[in-house]
């Protein structure tokens, strides 16, 4: 009996701390945030205009300016992202148009139509970009991997560079120290190449930048057990959904719905992991380790098949489709996540945004069922 109060307590108590750590923010009107953060912000909504201090900042919303500092990462979707303070571990960020004009140390993931870094951006440590197109005009220390159609880089970077782009241009201002290798349709001049300090090496593809990757790669084992584990996957997440419980997930969703559920799900994501790390340095709950361990990916399945059905609802809402079956809801939204996390950097944040949806579907059933007892 002891133990059982014991472990009770541990979990509250780890609960409270967590929740104490995370400044929540839900506004859908524009928001200038200019107050002093130790502890990690999330928000969510229409404009953020941050101009303050935070540990993470996290963000699912149509706009933000972050002018302020983060002392760890700057973290989420918008359509238009600028950046123009500092952020001492990284972007990790999907949106339309990505502008950094700040300092970013740390790694950064970046996936958009567009990234521009301007001459005042300053940044040190590896990036791996995914755009249509890049330019780079600041200082760069940390080695730089890209996937783009146009690339320019017109200042200094100091490290390798990788490039897989329809159009490499390195113009006079530009310069690699450090070795190049792109496969790209064109090769660099010889005046383009003289402003690379280390070793060179170029692949062309003679049928199009993408026919002889898939040519290698359509027949490789890898291509077929992902896409019978994507099979698999539906044909789950349809099973799920059998269950009468769902039929809650038939109307249709609204965006703030979606926004809001993916806020407040990010709260158990970010326990999670570190009640398990805590779970096994105390003996004592050491079975609770054990168990979280085994529930972990189940709860990761179920979390994302409930995710994908309500943006599927979304999109039904959003487009006007006749729809009122939650069945055709998931499909709806397995297709355009399919198509969007074969993009690597985008994949990784697709999963983590479609997971927070569903935890905080399940998050808001449960206490509303305890304000209704």
């Amino acid at each position: 009996m002891k133990t059982k109060w014991l472990l009770m307590l541990f979990v509250l108590m780890f609960w409270n701390s967590n929740l104490n750590a995370i400044e929540l923010r839900i506004s859908e009107r524009d928001l200038i945030e200019t107050r002093q953060y130790q502890e990690d912000y999330l928000f969510s909504g229409q404009t953020l205009d941050f101009k303050g201090k935070a540990r993470d900042l996290f963000f699912f919303c149509e706009q933000i300016d972050f002018s302020g500092s983060s002392d760890l990462a700057l973290n989420g979707f918008a359509r238009d992202i600028n950046v123009n303070g500092s952020v001492s571990n990284g972007v990790k960020a999907a949106g339309r148009k990505i502008h950094i004009n700040g300092v970013v140390k740390g790694t950064s993931f970046l996936a958009a139509e567009q990234v521009f870094f301007s001459e005042t951006s300053q940044r040190m440590g590896d990036s791996f970009i995914g755009a249509r197109k890049v330019t780079l005009l600041g200082k760069t220390t940390g080695n730089l991997y890209v996937g783009a159609a146009e690339i320019s880089i017109q200042n200094e970077i100091q490290g390798d560079v990788t490039v897989y782009a329809g159009q490499l241009q390195i113009p006079e201002q530009g310069k690699i120290v450090g070795n190049l290798t792109y496969y790209s349709d064109h090769e660099l001049s010889a005046e383009e190449a003289s402003r690379v300090s280390g070793r060179i090496k170029f692949e062309k593809n003679e049928d199009g930048r993408f026919s002889k990757f898939f040519n290698q790669r359509i027949i490789h084992p890898s291509i077929w057990l992902s896409l019978l584990f994507k099979l698999s996957f539906i044909v789950f997440g349809l099973l799920i959904l059998l269950f009468p419980l769902t039929k809650l997930l038939e109307k249709q969703t609204t965006r703030r719905e979606i926004l809001t559920h993916s806020l407040w799900g990010l709260l158990p994501m970010f326990v999670y992991p570190s009640a398990f790390v805590v779970a096994i340095l105390l003996l004592i709950t050491l079975p609770l380790a054990i168990a979280m361990l085994l529930a972990f990916m189940p709860i990761l399945f179920l979390t994302k098949i409930l995710g994908l059905t309500m943006i599927g609802s979304y999109l039904a809402n959003r487009f006007n489709l006749n729809i009122r079956s939650r069945y055709l809801y998931f499909l709806l939204g397995v297709i355009p996540y399919t198509l969007l996390s074969l993009i690597p950097i985008l994949g990784m944040l697709l999963l983590v945004f479609t997971s927070s949806i569903g935890c905080g579907l399940i998050l808001a059933g449960l206490l509303n069922k305890k304000a209704a007892q």
